[in-house]
């Protein structure tokens, strides 16, 4: 983050540096991340479907790497 830039969450909000758990951010946007993928077409809907289920057990974090490896890998084809 910029030194100078408005903070727009509570640092308490923030997801801890290290990975741990998934965080109220994850949970709220991950979700919508997966379904615009999906409606663009840049992931598959195994892979979509795949994501919703880590979603929905409480591995957002998961999901969105998951799918980010599919619009990755399908960038470098």
């Amino acid at each position: 983050m910029i030194s100078d830039a408005p903070r727009s969450r509570n640092p308490a909000e923030v997801d801890d540096e290290r990975g741990t758990g998934d965080g109220p951010w994850f949970a709220a946007e991950v979700p919508d991340i997966v379904a615009g993928l999906e409606a663009s077409q840049s992931i598959g809907p195994v892979t979509a479907a795949a994501a919703r289920q880590l979603i929905a057990v409480g591995r957002a974090r998961d999901a969105l790497a998951l799918v980010l490896g599919e619009v990755d890998g399908s960038w470098r084809r």
